[in-house]
This record gives structure tokens, C-alpha cells and sequence, in this order.
């Protein structure tokens, strides 16, 4: 037989209902509210150390100033630690809240000469310097700070949206790569003989073995993640340039 409920025992049900409702309706608003990452929303890329970085940004055409936008990008809080070990867990996108920044004119109101772009995330400030292509990221509680130059890169690669784009555009790099090589340590053993074949073999071990510690990948160094698939992606293409060198 089952046992009645008790009335504060439906009451507490219910307020865990209509508590777990309101959280529910108060997320969706603040979902909806925000910056979408998405192609028509896409501002700036950016390419730091072959991890990419999306600005994407939501006001209306011909404002001077826009607060509502967003930084998409890795957990840029790993910046700031002094010694980077490999994660263990897959690399995960994460969302910071950015604007423009602006000089004040005369009348220490009006926005005059744009500056870059800010962006918080929970324990730290960031600023992207446009005019020299730099990031910079401040710690919140300590004196730790972080700066690096990027590249700007127009072409879209998403990194929270359009999963299917992301897998195509990976799997085209890892075959483009894996031929890349094939090719060119077979023209390496026919030029330069079998022992610089076996260098160029090793050289390429070491390197997948690096780009998993600086992407994040599983045991068997294959992406888990869409940021991490976009790393590779990244890595992938520089890695490429360097095949020359060995038949040049």
C-alpha cells in the first residue's frame, strides 16, 4: 500500500516545483538575452598559440559603442597559472561578457577614439589591444598577468556552434596533414636516404605528442572536444609549413 504524502511533504514538493520552474524560466531569459555565437554575430577571430578565440557582438549597425558583446574562447583562466600541465579533462568553451572601449573626448562623456575591447571572466579582467594585436588578461586577487599577440584571422571557425562544420572542417585537416606527411617523408627517404625518414618519423612523434598536450586530447591524442578539434585545426595548418623544410 502506498503511504499518503503529508501535507508539508506536498508543500515542499511543491515549492521544489515551482523553485526548479522560476530557475528554469529565469536561465532561458538570460540564455535568450545574451550575444548568440553565432556566423551573422561573428566580429573578430583570433588565433593565439593555435588556440582560437571568437568576438562575436549584437548592436545595431553604426553604434559607436556596443556593450553587448561576447569573447568565446578555451578557459583563458589557465593563462595565469605559472606552470601549465597537460588537463585530464577535455577542454571546454567558455563564455566571457566583452564591450568596446573607448578614449573620452573633452567633455569626459562622450566616447571618442575606439581602443580595443574588455572582457571579464570570474577571476579575471582581459583587454584585446586592436592596435597591436595583443590580449592581455589581469588576475582579480593576485599580481599574475598574462599578455600575448594574436593573429586576426576573418575565417569562420566556430567553436560553439555548428558542430558538424567543425568536425568537417577537422577531418579535412587531419587527412590533409596525414597525407602531408606521408608524402614528404617519402620524398625525404628517396632524397636523403632511410635514417633522416626515421628522424622525420620521430620529430612527427614528438610533435602529436605536444600538440595533445597544448589542445587537450584523449590517451590516444585525438580531440574530445569541439575547442579542442578547433586547436588542432590550428596546429594542423602550422604544422604543415614545416614539412617543406626537410626536402628544401
Amino acid at each position: 500500500m502506498t503511504t499518503p504524502m503529508s501535507v508539508s511533504g506536498l508543500n515542499k514538493s511543491n515549492l521544489l516545483g515551482r523553485t526548479t520552474l522560476l530557475l528554469s524560466v529565469i536561465l532561458s531569459t538570460s540564455v535568450s538575452s545574451a550575444v548568440e555565437p553565432v556566423q551573422a554575430n561573428f566580429t573578430l577571430g583570433m588565433d593565439i598559440q593555435g588556440q582560437r578565440l571568437n568576438l562575436y557582438e549584437s548592436c545595431a549597425e553604426g553604434s559607436v559603442t556596443c556593450n553587448s558583446m561576447l569573447l568565446v574562447a578555451p578557459d583563458l583562466g589557465r593563462l595565469l597559472q605559472t606552470t601549465q600541465e597537460p588537463s585530464k579533462s577535455p577542454y571546454a568553451v567558455k563564455y566571457y561578457s566583452a564591450q568596446t572601449k573607448h578614449s573620452l573626448c573633452k567633455d569626459g562623456v562622450t566616447p571618442c577614439g575606439f581602443q580595443g575591447y574588455t572582457f571579464e571572466g570570474e577571476d579575471f579582467d582581459g583587454f584585446i589591444d586592436t592596435s597591436n594585436h595583443k590580449i592581455s588578461i589581469r588576475s582579480k586577487w593576485t599580481v599574475d598577468t598574462y599578455s600575448a599577440t594574436y593573429k586576426e584571422n576573418a575565417t569562420y571557425l566556430p567553436l560553439a556552434s555548428q558542430p558538424t562544420l567543425v568536425d568537417q572542417i577537422y577531418n579535412t585537416s587531419d587527412k590533409v596533414l596525414n597525407e602531408s606527411y606521408r608524402v614528404t617523408r617519402n620524398e625525404v627517404r628517396r632524397l636523403y636516404g632511410r635514417d633522416m625518414a626515421a628522424d622525420l618519423k620521430k620529430e612527427q612523434t614528438q610533435w602529436v605528442k605536444q600538440r595533445s598536450k597544448n589542445c587537450g586530447a584523449n590517451t590516444d591524442h585525438l580531440p574530445r572536444t569541439q575547442v579542442e578539434k578547433a586547436c588542432f585545426i590550428q596546429r594542423n595548418a602550422l604544422r604543415e609549413q614545416t614539412f617543406f623544410l626537410w626536402i628544401d
